[in-house]
């Protein structure tokens, strides 16, 4: 048993994260058990008040006391890694991506996403995947460039998609004819009959025929990432948090990924139905703001960070459904600094149900 004087900011759920203990009221339950009674407390803790806190073999013994009466708040992983149940990615998802320049909203995008479970093939779970519904401050535009590219969506679409094992995006297919798709996209231009819509075609059936660039594309689309990226691959020790890994985020639009240290927590159970993992990362990239947007520069992977790197960093709140895993909602965030101006972003995914 140790004497602990509290902080300012001290909780007792931060300290019994700190202590690896399973729930916070047994830490105050220990404490009002060891001390003299006009120390016992009844609420939160105060900054400069002493608590008696378990230590080594008394955590060990509180912990087992906690999970043999049911009352372990937080989730373990079993084997290290959160169960990826794939199959369970089906459905229809409203993505909400907001953008601000020194808390000031600049534009506000909202669209619709789907993903239909088909079937489990070669080592390769197959979903037929569809983005619709595409609104900008909650109004669908009627401007004859968005009506030229809701038009070629709607021929491009559905796609089929094809995850492996662990639920990495690996192969992406037409579901139509290439042939058919073009002669379909070349029949647009006796609707939109401009020099800028017979060139926005052309690149369109350009992209049919280079697979590898439209797979990387969808790879660097948000909600794709967030529902199919490394954070279901994170390793957990004994503990909420994950080991620190690497990953390229696609937070700017028509840039380069952005390379970040990241780490998982399980957060303390607050909800019966609903388990909180966090995702939170800084930046780890060499590039600067520039070096991002000139999509044809090489990333050197031993190059270091300098003063001129991209300064941001990202979290992101995954809310899964206790019962079986699957995720019902996303909301992330993103900050840019450059010089004295702050570019945020925010991206809510959400599971809408049947």
């Amino acid at each position: 048993m140790i004497t602990y004087i509290a902080l300012p900011g001290d909780t007792l759920e931060k300290i019994s994260s700190d202590l690896k203990v399973e729930n916070p009221i047994y830490l105050r339950e220990f404490h009002n058990t060891h001390c003299a009674k006009h120390e016992r407390f009844h609420a939160d803790i105060k900054p400069g008040q002493s608590l008696l806190l378990p230590f080594g073999n008394e955590i060990k013994n509180l912990n087992k006391k906690i999970i043999e009466n049911g009352d372990s708040l937080y989730y373990h992983p079993p084997h290290g890694k959160i169960p990826f149940q794939v199959p369970l990615l089906k459905g229809k998802y409203k993505i909400n991506h907001q953008k601000f320049l020194d808390d000031k909203l600049v534009t506000d995008y909202q669209y619709q996403l789907e993903l239909r479970y088909i079937k489990f093939e070669n080592s390769h779970y197959i979903f037929s995947f569809q983005m619709s519904d595409f609104k900008k401050e909650g109004i669908e535009s009627d401007t004859k460039i968005s009506s030229l590219a809701k038009a070629c969506m709607e021929i491009l679409y559905p796609l089929e998609i094809r995850l492996n094992e662990t639920g990495e995006l690996r192969e992406l297919h037409l579901t139509s004819p290439e042939n058919l798709l073009k002669d379909h996209l070349e029949t647009l231009k006796s609707y939109f009959t401009d020099s800028y819509s017979a060139t926005y075609i052309d690149q369109m059936k350009l992209i049919i025929d280079d697979r590898k660039a439209l797979l990387k594309n969808l790879k660097n689309t948000l909600s794709i990432y967030f529902l199919v990226g490394s954070f279901y691959r994170a390793l957990y020790g004994d503990w909420a948090d994950s080991q620190i890994y690497q990953d390229f985020l696609p937070w700017l639009t028509n840039a380069s990924p952005i390379r970040f240290a990241l780490q998982n927590k399980i957060i303390l159970k607050d909800d019966n139905n609903i388990l909180k993992v966090t995702q939170e990362g800084n930046s780890s990239d060499y590039r600067s703001m520039d070096q991002l947007y000139f999509n044809s520069h090489i990333y050197d992977e031993k190059a270091p960070v300098t003063k001129n790197s991209v300064d941001c960093n990202h979290f992101a709140v995954y809310n899964f459904n206790r019962a079986d895993l699957s995720i019902q909602k996303i909301d992330a965030i993103f900050n840019s600094y450059i010089d004295d101006v702050i570019e945020k972003e925010t991206f809510i995914i959400e599971r809408q149900q049947d």
